[in-house]
């Protein structure tokens, strides 16, 4: 997930937050090891975008829309990703 994880470095550096994903698992969230970046802010995290499979966490100062597209960006990457994975696994069997 290289192309993602660097997504996130941008981020971090472009509105100066830290920035991680989790995935949902039933009623839980779990975070999703590598994707994150940014240096500890000490804000309370906040939701920059949701779906029904993930959730992009950031601790900035504040939300704004250029940041949020950006949160959007990463989860449409962590999908394609993890679909290319769970599809070259099924074909090596």
């Amino acid at each position: 997930m290289s192309d993602c994880e660097e997504l996130l470095k941008q981020i971090a550096e472009m509105f100066n937050c830290k920035v991680w994903v989790c995935e949902k698992v039933g009623r839980r969230i779990s975070h999703i090891p590598n994707l994150r970046a940014g240096r500890e802010r000490f804000l309370p995290p906040a939701v920059a975008f949701e779906d029904e499979n993930y959730v992009v966490f950031v601790e900035a100062d504040g939300l704004n829309e250029e940041l949020r597209k950006f949160c959007e960006r990463v989860v449409e990457c962590v999908r394609c990703a993890r679909k290319d994975r769970s599809t070259s696994r099924t074909s090596d069997a």
